[in-house]
């Protein structure tokens, strides 16, 4: 499970630096209709090298604090392995 906080609405979708247990992700999407939410699933499916169907929405799907679990990712970013060690 990794911890994500949402900022929609930007100018390119990026990850960003942990913020405490969270990872900032900003996506080009509006907060209309669960589309950043959509947006930012796709977008970290093709980071990781996986299917957007592998993203699983844990909690967070109308919120900015999101937590999605990710099944068997190709490869992890190092954003993302200081994530997991902050969880360890």
């Amino acid at each position: 499970m990794i911890n994500f906080l949402i900022k929609p609405s930007v100018r390119r979708d990026i990850i960003g630096k942990p913020k405490g247990a969270q990872i900032k992700v900003r996506v080009t999407e509006k907060a209309r209709f669960s589309r950043a939410t959509g947006h930012m699933i796709r977008f970290l499916a093709g980071k990781l090298g996986v299917a957007p169907s592998a993203i699983d929405v844990a909690f967070g799907r109308l919120n900015v604090h999101k937590q999605r679990q990710i099944k068997a990712p190709a490869h992890l970013s190092s954003v993302f392995q200081v994530q997991t060690t902050l969880l360890d």
